[in-house]
């Protein structure tokens, strides 16, 4: 009789306390994490991963493509995207190498801007996190955002633009062209005149959406325009 009476207890009690060990596990299932994406400028054909630090000592390695978005790098929320190499040290102690430093930004999803100031990642980069919230950016248009210290503008299909340095515009061109063309002129504001550097038709296509960036030669200063293509 004891021993009946007392079975459902103990049954409740191991029910509570599995239920309490799982809780810590669901609670970090559930912790906040952020999305990132890297893209490295100039462009180089044979371009070598970094690390990203994301914690003391911690670090994963990611791709820096030059002609697409990398994969997308799930990680907890950062105060500063910190990008370099673990060496180690005379005392044989891994010590991580900052190739590049920049303040975090809140958003869920970020694009990482990776501007080269020279032909080796040891030489370093700057570092510029953008918001990857693109809920409005859909197949055909163009995501456009001025990295460099200069103002740019230009004509794209039937739509104008300026942006400031760090402003970005989204663009909803329409074809002009035989096969699905649209001319696209862009220029720099020097001193109080419009200097064009870019002439060239692209393609507007609702199967791919296409980041357009503007971004500076960390050597020569000159200005220089990579078109992204993200297919959907």
């Amino acid at each position: 009789m004891f021993i009946s009476t007392l079975f459902p207890r103990i049954t409740s009690c191991i029910l509570i306390v599995a239920t309490c060990a799982l809780m810590p596990i669901s609670n970090a299932q559930q912790a906040p994490q952020v999305s990132l994406q890297f893209l490295s400028f100039p462009e180089q054909l044979e371009s070598e991963p970094v690390e990203l630090l994301i914690g003391e000592g911690k670090t994963i390695i990611v791709d820096i493509p030059g002609n697409e978005l990398s994969p997308a790098y799930k990680v907890p929320p950062l105060p500063s995207i910190a990008v370099g190499k673990t060496t180690t040290n005379e005392e044989g102690k891994s010590v991580f190498q900052a190739y590049g430093t920049a303040n975090s930004i809140s958003a869920k999803k970020q694009i990482i801007l990776l501007i080269r100031k020279g032909e080796k990642n040891s030489d370093g980069f700057a570092v510029l996190p953008l918001n990857g919230q693109l809920d409005e950016f859909a197949g055909g248009n163009y995501l456009l955002i001025n990295a460099s210290k200069m103002q740019v503008g230009g004509i794209i299909g039937d739509n104008k633009f300026t942006l400031k340095p760090g402003q970005k515009d989204l663009l909803k061109p329409k074809a002009s062209h035989t096969a699905g063309g649209c001319q696209v002129t862009l220029s720099y504001l020097k001193g109080d005149k419009w200097k064009v550097f870019y002439d060239t038709r692209w393609v507007v296509n609702v199967r791919y959406r296409s980041l357009i960036f503007f971004y500076q030669d960390p050597e020569s200063g000159s200005l220089g325009v990579a078109p992204i293509m993200d297919f959907l």
